[in-house]
């Protein structure tokens, strides 16, 4: 990264009876030699030229030095590379391989740097409503909700037969007065509660919700909406909606049932649950006491609540004793009985979407997802989905170029600090640009693989 010429020497203790000595003088040189395999992933995806397809640009066009698109790219590209902070893009934007991801190596006019500032780029995050005289790049929100269901679908070259979506909440803690602001009794703490949707490791959907707020009950809006927009390309497809008890509302499954959905979901237990298992609890008691060893069993039935069902459900029980503790589970679902024989239902289908949380907490911990720290809640929506937007671009990377590697399953932080963060010297001349990397880097195995990959993929588009 290039920086302002500094006459400090800092002073290390001496080693094979040498002084060691560092200064920052490297000049033309980068610590994010990597950025050029995301670059290539960004082009054949067509993710920033996308998302800057959703954004309506006001500005007067003699005064325009960074397009929108260009602004996109530099924000996600910042997120997938691990720089967090608007603050950060002070001094990325003189770097040039920043420069190269962006397709910009000079500013267009001679007092202008080659990348935007944070100042810049903060206008493009707080982009708000038409109605506001002072905003320039507005946000189509409903475009850019649909755009990752779009993604996801074009990765596949036809339709598949069925497809899981699975649909969770989290807590995005926040410490200011941000708009709509709410304590969650269950987290013990102020903050929002965006609601996910992701198909495997695809995401479909990240909405910022309140904490106020069900997710249960505002999960309908969102599913609702993907599973048209799914359908209206793919209209024999199967959708098997997954999630906790938190989404076992009467209103969501109805909507499934009526709108030829299957669902899965968990169902928190009650004395009446507990009373209609008791024959199987005890027998599995037994078990575990004349064993010394945990036990479990299954059962299926049809059930109805007192009040808050409309209809009977198909509930599966699993009645487990361990240690002489109790830890029976209970879950409901469309698929019918003879389809799926209860203990699969269980272990093998529902108990699967934790793998979700795993992919939450990468775009929580790995891509910043809970920096939602504007004041509007318009702006750190917006933000939220810059950041699932540097979360699907990895991914892409990683199915597209990194297949049968160490970093097949890596996440995305893994990713980042292993394949993407080399430093690079970066030496330009009139005919070419030289990107010098260590000859001692551990992964070249891995980049030399995809960029041949992601080569013959550009190729093909």
């Amino acid at each position: 990264m290039q920086t302002e010429c500094s006459a400090i020497a800092y002073d290390f203790p001496g080693s094979c009876g040498r002084r060691v000595v560092a200064h920052f003088d490297g000049d033309r040189m980068s610590s994010d030699g990597g950025a050029i395999l995301v670059k290539q992933a960004d082009d054949i995806l067509g993710l920033s030229r996308r998302f800057a397809a959703c954004f309506c640009d006001e500005r007067h066009p003699g005064f325009i030095e960074y397009q929108v698109e260009d602004l996109v790219r530099q924000r996600i590209m910042g997120l997938a590379l691990g720089y967090e902070d608007l603050n950060d893009h002070d001094a990325l934007r003189h770097d040039l391989i920043f420069g190269l991801a962006s397709d910009r190596l000079s500013g267009r006019r001679a007092n202008c740097a080659a990348l935007a500032g944070k100042s810049t780029l903060n206008r493009l995050e707080r982009s708000g409503h038409k109605a506001d005289r002072y905003c320039r790049i507005i946000a189509d929100h409903e475009a850019l909700a649909a755009l990752f269901v779009t993604l996801f679908m074009d990765q596949h070259d036809r339709a598949p037969a069925r497809i899981i979506l699975d649909v969770d909440a989290t807590d995005d803690r926040i410490h200011g007065h941000q708009e709509g602001r709410a304590f969650h009794g269950y987290y013990g703490h102020n903050c929002y509660l965006p609601l996910y949707v992701f198909c495997g490791d695809h995401l479909l959907s990240a909405s910022l919700r309140t904490a106020d707020r069900d997710p249960g009950k505002e999960a309908l809006a969102d599913i609702s909406r993907i599973v048209k927009q799914i359908r209206n390309r793919w209209p024999r497809l199967r959708i098997l909606i997954r999630g906790d008890s938190g989404f076992a509302r009467d209103t969501l499954m109805t909507w499934c049932e009526d709108n030829h959905v299957d669902f899965l979901f968990g169902l928190a237990g009650n004395t009446r649950l507990y009373d209609r298992i008791d024959t199987l609890s005890t027998m599995v008691r037994e078990e575990a006491t004349s064993t010394g060893r945990a036990a479990r069993g299954f059962a299926s039935f049809d059930w109805i609540t007192k009040d808050s069902w409309t209809r009977r459900r198909r509930v599966v029980a699993k009645a487990e004793w361990r240690h002489g503790n109790r830890y029976h589970r209970f879950i409901v679902t469309t698929l019918p009985q003879g389809t799926s024989e209860p203990r699969h239902l269980y272990e093998q289908i529902y108990c699967a979407r934790g793998d979700m949380e795993n992919r939450i907490k990468e775009c929580q911990m790995d891509l910043f997802s809970d920096r939602t720290s504007s004041h509007t809640i318009r702006a750190n929506q917006l933000r939220l989905w810059f950041s699932a937007a540097a979360y699907v671009l990895l991914t892409a990377l990683q199915r597209l170029a990194l297949g049968q590697t160490s970093l097949e399953k890596a996440t995305c932080g893994t990713i980042r600090a292993r394949l993407l963060k080399i430093a690079t010297v970066v030496k330009i001349s009139v005919r070419r640009i030289v990107l010098s990397m260590p000859d001692m880097f551990p992964c070249q195995h891995e980049f030399a693989l995809a960029h041949a990959r992601l080569r013959r993929l550009r190729q093909a588009v």
